[in-house]
């Protein structure tokens, strides 16, 4: 009697830890599809936009990217010309805008000085002597 007490304990412990190992595949494959389809969502919201400098280019992949000199700043350009806190880019809908927020040296978008521009596809940006294009990702150099 006590073979068959522990074959089926052995087997019961089978089963459950088979139906675990399931359970976590189903919520990995759930997980995955869901980041997917975030992805999706998201460059279609952003437009897969990025800003490119002539060495780097920084990938656009949140809702709000601060850009200046200070180290907090998302795009962080350390260069005297450029204030500290220097603009922000916003995205609604696939709608880029930049705002100066304070800056001393201003922004200007294809030459024009602004306060607050909504960007198109190869706009070039001058933050102080900084010289950015906004324009779709590339994926190579990304920063």
């Amino acid at each position: 009697m006590d073979f068959f007490t522990d074959t089926s304990s052995i087997f019961l412990c089978a089963v459950s830890a088979a139906a675990l190992d399931l359970c976590v595949l189903v919520l990995i494959l759930i997980a995955y599809n869901e980041k997917k389809h975030a992805q999706q969502y998201w460059n279609r919201i952003s437009g897969c936009m990025e800003l490119s400098a002539p060495d780097v280019s920084y990938p656009l992949n949140c809702g709000e990217i601060l850009i200046g000199r200070h180290a907090s700043a998302d795009i962080r350009l350390p260069d005297l010309s450029v204030s500290r806190y220097h603009a922000i880019l916003t995205v609604s809908d696939g709608i880029w805008t930049i705002t100066d927020i304070g800056s001393k040296s201003g922004i200007f978008v294809n030459g024009t000085l602004v306060t607050e521009r909504i960007l198109r596809e190869n706009d070039v940006i001058n933050l102080g002597n900084k010289r950015l294009i906004f324009r779709r990702r590339r994926n190579n150099n990304v920063h």
